[in-house]
């Protein structure tokens, strides 16, 4: 018994989260001696309107990449940040809807990817899909532009020009090297 008698209680441990920035769009926190920066998870899509042989793109002005290159428009995918409570799938069929003006019939089967992340320092997740449409899948409506997203818009680009697009960031040249093959381009 005496062994047990040097026995001191458990330290209470520091809550395992701390949190070291928030603003609206991400949060850094502090888990186990790592700063991690949280954020939504994303879906991303490639609209490939199979009949016209087109991809549905995005040029967006991106103030990050603006910061870095200088360049006010960037190429990137239709998509964003998955809402609390909204599946990956629901998060896509917005997105689609509110960036690129394309709705999809009902009971459309969406595909979606196994998600990754995007890097080590980073909690959040991409789901990616290629989603091939028949002009029976979905049809076109007028995108209602924001203030702050008033120079973004969607591009519908012929599959022969996907070589020749000049992409900013890993994301998009992933994608676009997954559709290359989908569509036997590579």
């Amino acid at each position: 018994m005496k062994k047990f008698t040097n026995l001191k209680p458990e330290e209470k441990l520091e809550d395992p989260k701390k949190t070291l920035f928030k603003d609206s769009h991400l949060t850094v926190i502090k888990y186990e001696n790592q700063s991690i920066v949280t954020d939504r998870d994303v879906v991303v899509v490639i609209p490939y309107l199979i009949e016209l042989n087109q991809i549905i793109i995005r040029q967006e002005y991106i103030p990050a990449y603006k910061f870095a290159d200088g360049q006010e428009l960037h190429v990137c995918l239709v998509g964003g940040g998955i809402e609390q409570g909204e599946t990956p799938e629901a998060a896509l069929l917005r997105e689609l809807q509110e960036e690129a003006g394309i709705v999809v019939r009902p009971n459309f089967k969406i595909e979606i990817e196994k998600p990754l992340f995007m890097f080590k320092g980073s909690s959040n997740k991409y789901y990616m899909s290629i989603l091939t449409l028949t002009e029976l899948d979905y049809q076109e409506i007028a995108v209602d532009k924001t203030k702050e997203h008033k120079l973004d818009k969607a591009v519908k680009i012929d599959v022969k020009y996907v070589n020749s697009l000049n992409v900013s960031d890993v994301v998009t040249e992933l994608m676009l090297d997954k559709f290359k093959k989908y569509a036997n381009l590579s």
